[in-house]
């Protein structure tokens, strides 16, 4: 596989390209690229202060799928499924933790998304550890894990996914922890929402994912990481992550969403704005 320089850009012209897409509001596209998304916890403090607000500026900078949309105190699922389709979005996902699998929650994580109306329920952790050690065993037995709800989650009438981080792409005897995963879970049950970041934080290579597992990856996590020595997260655009040679094979992996995502955003609007942008850019060039 490829090494994380090959294909990140260099520090000197990801910094130099950032300025360049910071572009005003009045820059968004006119026609949305009904292919991307975003997760709501990118905006979580535009949220927190006006949920409706926040949700519209989102459909008018060009989003059109939420993934775990964010939830209000008081406001029924229901009734926050109505409004949000009122405004041409749609819901995504809904998220559950491995742990609470394994505790006998799927029927929350159902109802939640038959509330909802989504398509995917989507484990972000799929571990029950650290996973800072892992071995063969317990990662075969979260692939195990995997293959089991999402065979559940499919009878129910929905799509399972799990998120990677960097851990995944330790060794573990020889072999990755990730292929070992992707050899041992069933593509009729499950599908894998690949974030690229970690990827990149992993040492590997999107693309290289998307060779040896086709059509594997239904969902991408899309942001960027900036030039600091703990390479941490930035808005998409804003950082050296060489995103194009990505976009263009993402067909290979399946991908069929492309959700912006950035955490650690502060101000999560102008985040939301400048991601979109870059990446209608990537699609429509």
């Amino acid at each position: 596989m490829h090494n994380r320089r090959e294909f990140i850009s260099k520090a000197s012209a990801g910094i130099a390209g950032a300025t360049a897409l910071f572009l005003p509001a009045a820059a968004s596209v006119s026609e949305p690229d009904k292919r991307i998304g975003i997760i709501s916890n990118t905006v979580k403090n535009e949220m927190a202060d006006d949920y409706r607000k926040t949700y519209q500026t989102l459909a008018d900078i060009g989003y059109r799928y939420i993934e775990s949309p964010y939830e209000p105190e008081g406001v029924s699922r229901q009734e926050l499924s109505k409004f949000i389709e009122s405004l041409g979005l749609r819901s995504l996902s809904v998220s559950i933790g491995m742990g609470n699998l394994v505790k006998g929650e799927l029927d929350q994580a159902l109802q939640k998304a038959d509330d909802l109306g989504v398509e995917y329920i989507i484990c972000y952790y799929p571990w029950m550890s650290s996973a800072d050690n892992l071995t063969p065993t317990e990662v075969l037995e979260t692939a195990e894990r995997i293959n089991k709800y999402g065979k559940q989650i499919k009878e129910a009438g929905y799509r399972f996914a799990w998120h990677n981080h960097a851990k995944e792409f330790a060794e573990v005897e020889g072999q990755l922890a990730f292929d070992m995963l992707m050899e041992n879970t069933d593509p009729n049950y499950v599908t894998v929402e690949l974030d690229w970041y970690w990827v990149v934080k992993g040492g590997q290579n999107p693309v290289d994912c998307f060779e040896k597992y086709p059509g594997r990856f239904e969902i991408a996590h899309v942001k960027d990481m900036n030039n600091n020595i703990d390479g941490g997260i930035s808005c998409v655009g804003q950082g050296i992550i060489d995103f194009q040679p990505i976009f263009d094979k993402a067909s290979v992996g399946g991908v069929k969403y492309f959700n912006v995502e950035n955490e650690r955003a502060v101000k999560g609007l102008p985040c939301a704005r400048v991601s979109y942008e870059h990446v209608y850019q990537l699609l429509n060039h």
